[in-house]
């Protein structure tokens, strides 16, 4: 039985806020001190932060707030507006949930009872108990000492918890961020997580490596990446299982600006089953879930893949080396999943019970957040992030599909940001972007796509086959031009592909379906060696040339190796991805330092200068203070864009932006103002210059500009195909170059203004390998196995038909530098130091320059650290070259010894 609530009977809230914080502070200090340890004592301290964190550190909040909320202080008490006006309880008017309000010294005004009893009504409304909640989070107080009302209780409307759930995820991330010297909570499971992989790896395995490293970007081109390496062919086709893929790259509708930005992008492939608003095979970045079952959490993640962990007990972690990301069980039971750059994922309370509970907030380790509310069923409502950013997802599909996105201010949509559009059977067909333009269109049958066109109306098509129970495209082509046929054999976990040209791609996988070795379509083979987790260890080149990788026990690259034997090694600050030191092979050191939460401090060059960062709370550098002790200065608005920068000089610059985050006017330190209008998507319509002069621009539906108007009034126009690849360009005078590509998507012809035409082929690596000029002067080019030049041959055509040759050699070492240059009349060679510096050219003549009066020569080249020439010395003498430490020349000495 619960005392009856009455008029002026009090409301009071508890001490839970005050010591869940007085427990973070605590919290924090203890991992701070424990991080601190770690470091200290190399080590030795581990266990016993192990125990610190698992009984105080990470207690200690949850301790804090229960001892909070055992404690209340009065607040208020409940008002006479929604009371009964005829039934009185001890005289006094009886309170009513739902309709009475109260007042409260904490919270403004209106404050209603939301809690009351599940059977007893008064007036058709619920009572009001001793107990019950009312909205701002405060419980009533007080109540009658002789009148009880019965009922279970039940909440009629929303309230305001004292503690908000973020702010315990706050809390809980804070604790982990300051424990960072130890990298988190114990680990007591780590060992398990090894073999622990997703059934698909991750679409862009790759390509992260391929970014992250200095070697696989120059010795692999962009092309062979994602083909004969990442196993993609087209637009494209994962050639290890047959399925259609969409990266979010190449899906991204808009992007809102932040201190935590909202990137809207999706993820397509043909054999996932997500249950997404969007649509079957379909993923959108919020739609990721974590289940348990039994000792095992499964993460469906942004590309839909199903990802295991082993589960922990409350105040641990497991480190997934394949997927480079930590599953972390907070002391009150909570999961989230803290990835290398500390952005933490959390999901909450993640019950036994097979169910997948979806991702409730995303936050770095600065406290920048995108908060996700969802309905009771679990559907996504409204995003909001800090800065005041917040969309709404509207649902307007009888199917529950998502139909837009609109950007709210104020509680009010203020602009459609996305719309989406559906087929009969549910399925995504058109996508519009905040312009309103239609940007892409997609075509299905049988459950999986046949058809997807750009803004332009390129159409790319999909023909499909059952292969191994699995429906697998066979054959893909374009409507300008591209071609493929696909064949499989999964027993050999081997795939080829053959394009509109004939040419065959091959590629072999192994059990996990990463690319173990492949034969690209110019017959180049590369071998690629994949350690246990996933990472590339070696990559043997088409010549026979090998680059090797290594890791730490984090999957972080830490030293690769070049066809030279020359190293270059990595170190990293704490557990993340970011890079301390950077040490190459001529011995040069790059060096940075953090602090706690990844804010850079200071970095240092290979000459010792250093810059300094000092940084707001929020991340942002406000003071950058360079190698010659000067200072520069910037402000930031709310949503991390720089309002005004101030140079060392003292001159300042401002910038304005408008309702949607586009730049859209600069002021100089001269207080000249250029403004700036924009399309609602963010394309620059017209620039008006300070000198009342206006530059204008038009764009085709994917947001390429095909018309500029200058300040003149003379306008240059660009006319491009469906894949939005210039065709033809006309100046303002009416002249016109134009362009020809081939079914392969390569240029062959380049038209210019006096009618004139170049043409060029293209061997089946898709190297240039022949240029007809207009002067009647034809080029050939020739290539080793590692794609670098190694002749050319020109071919003239006289006045009588003679055709004139001269052949140039190149000479190259394993890695591609140019190691010496023949032709008829000399010879050069050339010399590199081991940052790949051009150190000397010498020319040695042969019999035939010398006739010509070709002579022997020798340049020689000399550096400091950072890669400046500091002297240049010929047979006329030598130039030396002096900087500053900002690298700007401040003394060139000629070789009569006079100083400029």
């Amino acid at each position: 039985m619960f005392e009856a609530a009455r008029l002026h009977d009090g409301i009071e809230h508890t001490g839970a806020l005050g010591g869940l914080l007085a427990g973070a502070v605590i919290g924090i200090a203890m991992a701070v001190a424990g991080a601190a340890l770690i470091v200290c004592t190399a080590g030795l301290g581990a266990i016993l932060l192990g125990v610190v964190l698992s009984i105080g550190a990470g207690a200690a909040p949850a301790m804090g707030e229960s001892w909070g909320a055992a404690r209340t202080t009065p607040a208020g008490d409940i008002m006479q507006t929604g009371c009964s006006p005829n039934v009185f309880i001890n005289g006094r008017n009886a309170a009513l949930a739902t309709q009475t309000t109260a007042k409260c010294e904490n919270h403004p005004a209106p404050i209603l009872i939301a809690d009351g009893s599940t059977n007893v009504f008064i007036n058709g409304h619920p009572a009001a108990r001793k107990g019950d909640k009312v909205t701002c989070g405060a419980k009533i107080g007080t109540g009658s000492n002789n009148v009880f009302i019965g009922g279970g209780t039940k909440r009629y409307l929303k309230v305001n918890e004292e503690v908000p759930e973020a702010l315990r995820v706050a809390v809980d991330i804070a604790i982990i961020v300051a424990s960072m010297g130890r990298a988190g909570l114990p680990m007591l499971t780590k060992g398990l997580a090894q073999g622990l992989k997703a059934v698909a790896p991750c679409a862009l395995k790759v390509a992260a490596l391929a970014g992250g490293s200095y070697l696989f970007g120059r010795f692999v081109a962009g092309p062979a990446i994602n083909g004969v390496i990442g196993g993609f062919s087209g637009n494209p086709v994962d050639l290890t299982n047959g399925r259609k893929l969409l990266l979010e790259e190449g899906e991204t509708d808009f992007a809102l600006p932040g201190l935590m930005p909202i990137e809207w992008s999706r993820f397509y492939a043909s054999d996932l089953n997500v249950d997404s608003v969007l649509g079957k095979g379909w993923v959108l970045p919020w739609e990721q879930s974590l289940r348990r079952n039994g000792s095992f959490v499964y993460l469906i993640d942004n590309q839909g893949r199903s990802v295991p962990f082993v589960n922990v007990e409350p105040g641990h972690s497991i480190y997934n080396p394949y997927e480079q990301m930590h599953l972390v069980r907070t002391q009150g039971g909570h999961c989230m999943l803290q990835t290398q750059d500390n952005i933490f994922f959390y999901f909450g309370e993640v019950p036994n019970d097979s169910k997948p509970v979806p991702l409730q907030r995303i936050e770095n380790a600065l406290g920048h957040y995108l908060h996700f509310s969802r309905t009771e069923e679990g559907t996504l409502t409204d995003i909001s992030a800090t800065g005041n950013v917040h969309v709404h997802l509207q649902y307007e599909h009888p199917l529950g599909r998502l139909t837009s996105v609109k950007r709210i201010v104020n509680k009010e949509a203020v602009e459609t940001l996305a719309r989406y559009h559906y087929d009969d059977n549910g399925q995504l067909s058109d996508v519009y972007n905040r312009n309103g333009d239609s940007i892409r269109s997609f075509s299905y049958n049988d459950g999986v796509m046949t058809r997807h066109s750009n803004a332009l109306g390129l159409d790319c098509y999909y023909r499909w086959e059952t292969i191994d129970g699995q429906p697998r495209v066979v054959e893909h082509w374009t409507s300008d031009g591209e071609h493929y046929h696909y064949r499989y054999d999964f027993k050999q976990r081997t795939s080829w592909a053959v394009d509109v040209l004939g040419r065959e791609l091959e590629v072999h996988y192994n059990e996990d379906r990463r690319v173990t070795s492949g034969r690209d379509y110019g017959g180049e083979h590369y071998t690629i060696d994949i350690d246990e987790n996933g990472n590339i260890t070696g990559l043997v080149l088409p010549d026979d040339n090998t680059l090797t990788f290594k890791y730490d026990h984090l999957s972080r690259l830490v030293e690769e190796t070049d066809p030279l034997g020359r190293k270059i090694t990595y170190k990293h600050h704490l557990a993340t991805t970011l890079i301390t030191q950077t040490t190459f092979p001529d011995g040069s050191t790059w060096k940075a330092r953090y602090d706690s939460r990844g804010n850079l401090l200071i970095e240092t060059d290979a000459l010792g200068h250093k810059t300094e960062y000092l940084n707001s709370e929020d991340g942002l550098p406000h003071t950058i203070i360079d190698a010659t002790y000067k200072s520069k200065y910037l402000w930031w608005n709310s949503l991390a864009q720089v309002v005004r920068f101030q140079d060392c000089s003292g001159k300042d610059t401002h910038y304005r932006y408008d309702d949607r985050g586009h730049l859209i006017a600069v002021t100089d330190a001269l207080n000249t103002t250029t403004t700036l209008e924009r399309k609602p998507d963010g394309e620059v319509l017209r620039i008006n210059h300070p000198d009342g002069s206006v530059e204008s621009f038009a764009y085709n539906a994917l947001g390429q500009v095909v018309s500029h108007t200058n300040g003149k009034g003379q306008i240059t126009r660009l006319s491009r195909n469906a894949r939005g690849l210039p065709t033809r360009r006309e100046d303002a005078k009416g002249k016109a170059v134009a362009y020809q590509y081939d079914k392969a998507i390569r240029l062959i012809a380049l038209t210019n203004e006096n009618d004139a035409t170049y043409n060029f082929a293209y061997d089946n690596s898709d190297r240039l390998i022949e240029e007809k000029r207009i002067d009647n002067l034809t080029r050939r080019f020739s290539y080793n196995l590692g794609g670098h030049l190694t002749k050319v041959e020109e071919i003239g055509y006289g006045d009588k038909g003679e055709q004139p040759r001269r052949s140039t050699f190149l000479e190259r070492d394993p890695i591609g530098r140019l190691l010496a240059k023949l032709n008829d009349d000399a010879r050069q060679d050339y010399e590199y130091d081991d940052g790949d510096r051009l150190l000397s050219i010498q020319r040695k003549q042969t019999d035939t320059g010398r006739k010509l009066g070709v002579t022997a020569e020798k340049l020689e080249f000399t550096y400091d650290l950072l890669g400046r020439l500091v002297k240049e010395t010929t047979p006329q003498g030598a130039l030396t070259y002096d900087y500053d430490p900002l690298s700007n020349l401040t003394t060139l000495t000629l070789p009569t010894g006079q100083h400029l």
